[in-house]
């Protein structure tokens, strides 16, 4: 999986829960973000890659033969194939999930209402190869200039970032706005009344 199981997933669990799988002959096992194949990335460890300097991700446990299958982003699947260095096999995206996006851009209340207040900010970043890119054609898009400072910080939360309490955080830890999953980030700050 691509992230902590969630509303995305739920057809992968459903068709196993009613043997789906066996029926087909398949014996599949899902691996969550929790598995101790990706420490060091999702989980554990101190936030840094392992040995090597690089993130265990979906796309790398497939390429290099740790599993079958893998759920990813599309800007995941064309970052692993137009990397010059991507150890395994290149990767082809078979199927879309979801019939629309479920990530967006999350920014603290009060200091970014539109991209291009982006501009002279602090984003913190899960340091994806497009990702730096993406929002800075967003905050261009916008009529801004696309000049932020991106804070790189292992799978962040929209907790400890846009809507932690700055004056609780160490300065380096200050940031405006980061990537959410809408999906299980956007629905429960809605439910916390933090969304809006």
């Amino acid at each position: 999986l691509d992230w902590t199981p969630n509303t995305n997933h739920v057809g992968i669990f459903a068709a196993a829960s009613k043997g789906l799988y066996a029926r087909a002959g398949l014996a599949v096992e899902v691996v969550s973000a929790d598995d101790a194949r990706y420490s060091g990335s999702y989980v554990g460890g101190d936030g840094a890659p392992e040995a090597g300097g690089e993130y265990t991700t979906p796309c790398k446990l497939c390429a290099g033969g740790g599993a079958h299958f893998a759920m990813n982003s599309p800007e995941g699947v064309v970052n692993w194939n137009l990397r010059g260095d991507a150890p395994g096999s290149r990767l082809v995206a078979v199927a879309a999930l979801c019939s629309r996006n479920t990530s967006a851009i999350a920014a603290r209340k009060g200091v970014v209402s539109r991209p291009r207040d982006l501009d002279g900010r602090r984003y913190a970043s899960y340091a994806a190869r497009f990702e730096g890119r993406i929002v800075q054609r967003l905050i261009q898009a916008d009529g801004g200039k696309g000049e932020y400072e991106e804070v790189v910080s292992p799978m962040l939360g929209l907790w400890n970032t846009v809507l932690a309490d700055r004056d609780e955080l160490a300065p380096g830890e200050q940031t405006d706005a980061t990537w959410v999953f809408t999906c299980w980030e956007g629905v429960d700050a809605e439910m916390r009344g933090d969304a809006g």
